[in-house]
């Protein structure tokens, strides 16, 4: 049985980026030990913040252990004044942070199979322990990264580094970095040359780009984990705020289930689109 726990952190960095649109990247320092697995999220806000009340889901960016000291970092987007106030946070702020939330990614299913990673906006955080893990399993790796812009790449030098540029396929909507369009277009250009070659795609993002992707998936009668976006309020099941339908053999056809209990990350083939 996982172990989760409501500790205080404190923040080693903060840094706020700004392009078209503003992005938080925050490090924190734990001073107990804590699993974490790809994909897998925390609950954050301000220690002693009373306004507003409810903690922000974030996925791990990535976590590293230094002189026995556990740090983690999430990348978000700042769009209200719960994230407004993560980005008011300052270098010894304390955060409260519950953790670690979700399951993980299947990483056994993608040997013998190319992984496909596809990344939208802010989902890419999700991916890049993922990628890592890969990275360390020498499973061949291919990302597909996509937002509005060059500044919506979230991650993309650290992708880069990792993977060497020509394994990192960018798209953007407004043509600033890479492709000019939606990131599932070099992703289906990718499957129709390599087409019968074992291949998996594992993704996070928006709702449209996952359910084309499921799409595609289908089509080219491929594995493919999606990791879901939804609102979140608890993160550990009370509030059922980020309920989806799964397919079920019942009258109706289908079940909810909580993303954050029972997911994040869920197959393809199980969703109820």
């Amino acid at each position: 049985m996982r172990k989760i726990i409501d500790t205080v952190a404190t923040v080693e960095r903060n840094d706020i980026s700004s392009y078209t649109r503003a992005y938080g990247r925050l490090r924190l320092r734990l001073d107990q030990e804590i699993s974490i697995l790809p994909g897998q999220f925390a609950m954050l806000k301000p220690h002693r913040c009373y306004e507003p009340l409810l903690r922000r889901a974030m996925a791990y960016y990535q976590s590293e252990i230094i002189n026995n000291s556990l740090s983690v970092e999430f990348i978000y987007l700042i769009l209200g004044r719960g994230t407004q106030m993560l980005a008011e946070l300052r270098v010894g702020d304390q955060v409260d942070l519950l953790g670690s939330l979700g399951n993980t990614f299947d990483t056994d299913a993608a040997r013998g199979h190319e992984a496909l990673l596809v990344a939208g906006g802010v989902g890419s955080t999700a991916l890049y322990m993922l990628a890592r893990a890969f990275v360390e399993l020498g499973i061949p790796l291919r990302l597909f990264i996509g937002g509005a812009s060059r500044g919506d790449l979230c991650g993309l030098d650290d992708f880069a580094e990792l993977l060497s540029i020509e394994n990192v396929h960018a798209s953007t909507m407004d043509g600033s970095y890479g492709e000019k369009g939606l990131v599932t277009a070099p992703l289906e250009k990718h499957l129709t040359i390599h087409q019968g070659e074992p291949a998996i795609i594992y993704a996070c993002g928006p709702d449209p780009m996952l359910h084309r992707i499921a799409k595609i998936a289908d089509y080219y009668f491929i594995p493919a984990q999606l990791s879901l976006e939804a609102p979140m309020a608890c993160g550990f099941g009370v509030c059922v705020g980020c309920a989806v339908a799964v397919k079920d053999d019942c009258p109706e056809g289908y079940v909810f289930k909580k993303v954050c209990t029972d997911g994040t990350v869920f197959w393809s083939n199980e969703l109820s689109w």
